[in-house]
């Protein structure tokens, strides 16, 4: 990919604020090569709209046949009804960077058509595969970036390497040591990354060792932590697509290969929500630690009181004198009558709590008791080895995460990629299952002409059955219908601006690489397609000359093009406007690159001004059925002039308006 300030429209300031946006140059390339219109549109001042052109720019998928603002329309108008079959919101998204290209990026198109293809197939003959993907798929979407800041302390040996680790500076602290310091200086933090000479051999729980060009990931092993538990729900989405045997077929193997290098997938994930046996001893410990000494205390009185409960003493009369007067040696002797059970009791108090304690590796305080008999348990002790088993966990849990980390960072790469790839995919499916609901089919292609033809056309845009149309104009035709400029005319309201919509639809998504609703199609590769809607009024002379000089341009220029012309001869009086149009035409009819079809009410006026030299279909309308609608024949019939025929029109509404209205238009139809 061209680096970004060669893309058209991106900038020095809107590569850097992309950048700085996005997360990372790396991360702003792929949204480009992956169509990540939802990433880019959500940065401020670029629309979706302008998020397509730098994707498409970036793509190098330039050069759109469109000309007209109608054309752009209708184009849209057709990606947003394809779009409702497509699952996810990503893929919707994506799909609005299919933009209709020109002869010149005929590769792209035929790769889009062969993709265009393969959905179709994999939608018909592997449904039930489909319907899995269907229930799979839906939540998918790009990979999120973790953005926030990290509590890791980055150790380095000078100034010089901070200037290296710049893109690292606004995640985490970076800390200069000093000539004098060891690493043993900062075993008080948790989370430290050393980098450079002077490491220690045995790494402590919870650091990292590395070069200041190493990757992000490995310095710093917390970011794919985050981003595995940021992706987590599109992890699981494609663990659960590992589970489901696909057909072979060209789809059913683009889904798979990506799998291939995520077959780990599911026990990481599963490592993600289950903690090691060695923590959860861990944790339990500490929190039933102070219970613990309560019971124990508890226990070890109750023993000494069980214990000396039939102890007895007896003392002959010098002894109780001596006893008297010396009161320390009377302590004594009773110590001695219940030193052993004491004693007995509060070592097994000790090896009950060293039982308790015993899958932790945490050693029980020499001090341990305050007091024998009550027997208190010296609270300092235990707040020790609450310290301790707190250190532990949070060891424990920082050498988990860092295991975890590093295997996130095998699968982040290849995670990215496949998900990229299921949201094309699914794109495709849904396009598949579009074109099959609309009984689409592929179009033929002619390199050497412009034209286009369709058999069964159908306009899918109306809210209503569509009529099938067989028609069309140039080279592309069957023999005897490939005059290069024709003039439809017909009844109002039969149709005439939506067959011209029609045909605009078979090109525009021939171009695009998709399927289109005919029955068969044929289309010319071309440079430019002109779709002009009806005037509004007559012109002002500014606007009429403005007007005409651009219509000359179009039809005498060598690009291939097809133009679809609705009703010009508003642009001016009817008399004039045949002039104008017949002369027009004339000067385009040697012109093997153009063609025209343009719908009009005057076509006889403008026939003559051409010396007759112009085909000329109809549209004709039969009547009114018992509804009152037009019976009409959609297909115009070549070579034949259709009446626009008003009355019939005016016929319908006498019949369906009331009163003095109705009156109206019923004196109206008797002047026809």
């Amino acid at each position: 990919m061209m680096s970004l300030t060669e893309i058209p429209g991106i900038g020095e300031t809107l590569a850097q604020k992309l950048v700085l946006e996005i997360g990372s140059l790396e991360d702003v390339e792929r949204a480009l090569e992956d169509g990540d219109v939802s990433t880019l549109s959500g940065i401020e001042g670029i629309s979706p709209q302008r998020a397509v052109k730098l994707i498409n720019s970036a793509n190098g998928q330039v050069g759109e046949v469109t000309t007209t603002d109608e054309g752009r329309k209708l184009h849209r108008d057709l990606i947003e009804n394809i779009s409702f079959h497509i699952k996810t919101k990503a893929a919707k998204d994506r799909l609005t960077i299919l933009n209709p290209l020109t002869k010149s990026n005929f590769s792209e198109i035929q790769s889009r058509a062969i993709w265009s293809k393969n959905a179709i197939r994999f939608v018909t003959d592997n449904k039930s595969s489909f319907e899995s993907w269907i229930s799979h798929i839906s939540g998918l979407s790009y990979t999120k970036e973790p953005a926030t800041r990290i509590e890791r302390v980055i150790v380095v040996p000078n100034t010089d390497v901070i200037e290296e680790l710049s893109h690292i500076n606004n995640r985490c602290r970076i800390l200069v040591r000093s000539d004098d310091e060891k690493w043993q200086d900062y075993l008080g933090i948790p989370r430290v990354t050393w980098i450079g000479t002077g490491a220690p051999e045995e790494i402590p729980s919870g650091w990292v060792v590395g070069k200041s060009d190493d990757l992000l990931y490995k310095l710093v092993p917390e970011i794919p932590l985050q981003w595995l538990k940021l992706n987590s729900v599109n992890l699981s989405i494609i663990s659960s697509l590992l589970d489901e045997v696909w057909p072979i077929s060209i789809i059913g193997e683009k889904i798979s290969e990506p799998l291939e290098q995520l077959e780990n997938l599911p026990l990481l994930l599963q490592s993600l929500d289950n903690d090691s046996v060695s923590l959860l001893n861990l944790e339990k410990s500490r929190d039933g630690l102070w219970g613990e000494v309560k019971s124990i205390e508890a226990g070890v009185n109750d023993a000494i009181v069980s214990g000396t409960s039939d102890a007895t003493i007896s003392f002959d009369g010098d002894e109780v004198l001596s006893y008297y007067s010396d009161i320390s040696s009377l302590e004594r002797r009773l110590k001695s009558t219940v030193a052993d059970t004491i004693d007995f009791s509060l070592q097994d108090g000790i090896r009950r709590l060293e039982k308790y304690l015993e899958n932790t590796n945490i050693s029980i305080p020499s001090e341990f008791y305050s007091s024998e008999y009550p027997c208190v348990i010296n609270r300092e002790s235990i707040e020790q080895i609450e310290t301790e088993l707190d250190s532990a966990i949070l060891s424990e849990r920082t050498e988990g995460e860092i295991a975890i980390a590093n295997s996130t960072v095998k699968i982040m790469k290849p995670a990215r990629q496949a998900i990229s790839k299921f949201i094309e995919i699914d794109m495709w499916l849904g396009i598949g299952q579009w074109a099959v609901s609309n009984r689409c089919t592929m179009p033929e292609f002619s390199r050497l002409y412009p034209g286009v033809w369709m058999k069964d056309g159908r306009h899918i845009l109306l809210d209503c059955e569509p009529d099938p149309v067989t028609y069309g104009i140039g080279e592309v035709a069957p023999q005897g219908e490939r005059e290069r400029i024709a003039l439809l005319s017909g009844a109002n309201s039969g149709g005439k601006t939506t067959l011209l919509e029609t045909l605009g639809s078979m090109i525009l998504l021939a171009h695009s690489g998709l399927p289109v609703p005919a029955s068969h199609a044929s289309v010319g590769l071309l440079d430019e397609l002109h779709i002009l809607a009806k005037v509004s009024g007559t012109q002002s002379a500014g606007a009429l000359e403005r007007t005409l000089k651009k219509l000359a341009e179009v039809l005498v220029s060598n690009n291939r093009k097809v133009i679809l012309a609705d009703e010009l001869e508003a642009i001016t009086e009817p008399g004039s406007a045949s002039v104008i149009l017949g002369g027009l035409l004339s000067a385009s009819c040697e012109n093997e690159d153009t063609n025209v079809l343009l719908v009009t009410h005057i076509g006889t006026a403008i026939s003559k001004v051409m010396g007759g030299d112009v085909r000329i279909d109809g549209i004709e309308a039969q009547g009114l059925d018992e509804n009152m609608d037009l019976i009409v024949d959609r297909t115009p019939k070549r070579n034949h002039i259709a009446k626009s025929t008003p009355e019939l029109i005016v016929r319908r509404l006498a019949a369906r308006s009331t009163g003095h209205t109705s009156e109206i238009f019923s004196d109206l139809l008797e002047r026809f």
